[in-house]
């Protein structure tokens, strides 16, 4: 009877990874090809962002297919895959994907064991029941993972701090930098999943620090010997600056009717992406919520789906509420509504609730089908106040073929129009707004299209205000065009302002980057990005380049020239540092967890977000210098 209930329960489990989105075909030499699927041909664009790809920073693209898009690479057994899709721009979780993760955000990311497919493949290929038995009651408990990260630099000055043009090169401060957070996430009980994070320590001491007059705050000798002492008698607690303490904590039970869940603290709610807006954004969880949504078998009936919550909260000492419906019909017809609440009451009970409230409510539309998609979504605030002023909303279409596609909106919000739950960045309060992006690909390997948006005030007095956007774009495979393994991509950024009486047009930013695989055995990759961003007195001139090696050491180097308009002052040409420059290199240490060591090395400008190079902070750090080297665990 036992072997009955595995064998039972293992071809469950088979069948699952039969319909998944994931395929594991096992090589024979301790590594599989792995095939991920994402089921959305109406999607122009898709990568798969994952572990194995420093998530967005290095996302692949998956190839277009009659369903879908696929992307397909062999992986080493031992690898355990976490991913996510990027279809169109938007992070898409992998609902079909064999197993999942809390992301830490309010989501999921899809998980691969590959080594445990491939072992279901072989087993089911033998009939090995108790294999099969052993791996599906190893996919129940928890999972350890964390982010931890520790940095040792050294800052230096290049300037005087008084006057900027005395340039040199003199220590400022020596620090160690370390954060590690721990995280458990997984099921503790049958259909109760849990994640916890501990912040096990998150700070900086310094072990010689330069005050602004010249003092010395922190000798380096006594740094190093507060290092040595806190590491030997109380390492967490120094180098936290106080005790480790609980981040993170979400708990659930799912049944087949209804799904609770509670969080605490800076456990993240689960986002809500509602037609057009994000309604809930993943903000902390502060004092707490607990989740209803409906459980699995009443969220479909044939072609009809529904997803319907109710969460009571308690946010930055106010209790409050959020609750939504969703139904669809043939993945093609989706109605939504969300009302929001949160009471202002003096006596914050349950029965005071609703005595001096406010809220929002939010519904929206949308259709899809040959090719076209429809969209709508209005707001309003919905409280026990009348609140003037406060209406938004927004309709968008979209239509996309092989060699043409066009995504349109239109969107006009009142001065006090507001989300009490969701990213107000969707909204643009005081303002109407015409967006449209067309673009074609006449060729193999050519797309090309135009970014236009057209601001106004809400009331259309295009006399008050009449803003306009342009982004041109190109993006080039030169495979089909040219038999090189690379591709191309360049844009512009430009404006106008029809009211103004001078300097209308601006030409604000321009960049180029070209990538190529399979350059040589040495250097099986590369990227080289130039950007230029043009300000009212200085421009910038930014190169970045990244190359991977064969021995596995990835490099980044760059540089960047800023130079002074000629109606510039003495003041800011004197305080400008006219040139900056960074190498950086990482290599993954398989011993150690596939740790990251990583170092890094910047003049007059910054980059770098601890092992990742983050091109929005090209113009940070001048007049300073800076050496790095770390480790990262990221699992």
């Amino acid at each position: 009877m036992k072997k009955l209930t595995a064998l039972i329960a293992v071809l469950l489990l088979a069948c699952t990874f039969v319909f998944a989105d994931v395929a594991v075909k096992d090589l024979g030499d301790g590594t599989a090809e792995v095939t991920f699927f994402y089921g959305n041909p109406r999607a122009s664009e898709v990568v798969i962002a994952g572990s194995w790809t420093d998530w967005q920073n290095a996302a692949e693209p998956m190839t277009k297919t009659d369903k879908g898009w696929e992307y397909t690479k062999v992986f080493s057994h031992d690898d355990e895959l976490k991913y996510k899709f990027i279809s169109d721009g938007n992070w898409t979780p992998d609902i079909n994907a064999p197993d999942s993760v809390d992301d830490g955000f309010g989501g999921k990311n899809g998980l691969v064991e590959v080594g445990v497919l491939a072992a279901i493949e072989a087993a089911k290929a033998t009939g090995d029941t108790s294999a099969l038995e052993a791996l599906s009651a190893g996919k129940s408990g928890l999972r350890f993972g964390t982010y931890t990260q520790v940095i040792l630099s050294s800052d230096f000055l290049t300037r005087s701090l008084e006057d900027p043009t005395v340039t040199g090169f003199e220590t400022d401060k020596v620090s160690l930098t370390a954060k590690s957070y721990w995280k458990l996430s997984g099921n503790i009980l049958n259909n109760t999943p849990v994640f916890i994070e501990i912040k096990a320590f998150d700070g900086t001491n310094d072990l010689y620090r330069v005050n602004p007059t010249g003092g010395v705050d922190v000798e380096a000798v006594d740094g190093v010997k507060n290092m040595f002492t806190g590491l030997l008698f109380h390492p967490f607690s120094w180098m936290n600056g106080g005790l480790p303490e609980l981040g993170h904590f979400k708990v659930g039970v799912d049944t087949a009717y209804v799904n609770l869940e509670t969080a605490y603290k800076w456990a993240k709610p689960s986002k809500r992406e509602a037609i057009l807006w994000t309604t809930v954004k993943d903000g902390d969880a502060n004092d707490g919520y607990f989740q209803f949504t409906n459980g699995s078998a009443i969220q479909n009936f044939g072609d009809i789906s529904l997803d319907v919550g109710i969460v009571p909260n308690k946010t930055l000492g106010k209790l409050g509420l959020r609750s939504w419906a969703n139904v669809g019909y043939a993945d093609q017809v989706y109605v939504d509504v969300q009302w929001d609440a949160k009471s202002n009451a003096t006596e914050q009970t349950v029965d005071t609730f609703f005595d001096d409230f406010e809220g929002d409510i939010i519904f929206g539309a949308k259709w899809s089908d040959f090719g076209v998609d429809l969209k709508a979504q209005m707001l309003t605030a919905l409280g026990s106040k009348e609140v003037k002023d406060a209406l938004g909303y927004k309709v968008a279409a979209g239509y996309s073929q092989d060699i043409f596609g066009v995504n349109a909106s239109f969107g006009s919000y009142q001065p006090n129009v507001s989300m009490l739950y969701g990213d107000n960045g969707n909204l643009s309060a005081g303002d109407s707004v015409i967006e449209a992006k067309p673009w074609t690909a006449p060729l193999d390997g050519l797309k090309l299209g135009v970014d236009f948006s057209l601001k106004t005030t809400y009331e259309f007095k295009f006399d008050e205000k009449n803003n306009m956007d342009f982004k041109p774009w190109v993006n080039l495979n030169l495979e089909p065009l040219a038999g090189l393994n690379a591709t191309a991509d360049l844009y512009a950024k430009m404006a106008l302002d029809a009211n103004a009486e001078e300097d209308a047009f601006s030409f604000n930013e321009f960049g180029l980057k070209y990538a190529m695989t399979e350059v040589s055995d040495i250097i099986p990759a590369f990227s080289v990005n130039y950007t230029l961003n043009l300000g009212d007195v200085k421009s910038l001139h930014s190169v970045f380049a990244n190359l991977s090696t064969a021995p596995g050491i990835n490099v980044d180097l760059g540089f960047l020239l800023r130079l002074m308009a000629s109606d510039a002052d003495q003041a800011e040409i004197d305080k400008n540092a006219l040139f900056g420059f960074f190498l950086g290199a990482n290599y993954k240490l398989a011993a150690l967890k596939d740790a990251k060591l990583f170092g890094d090395v910047v003049f007059n400008m910054d980059p770098f977000d601890g092992d990742k190079v983050d091109n929005e902070k090209i113009d940070q750090f001048a007049g300073k210098a800076r050496f790095r080297l770390g480790l990262t665990w990221d699992f």
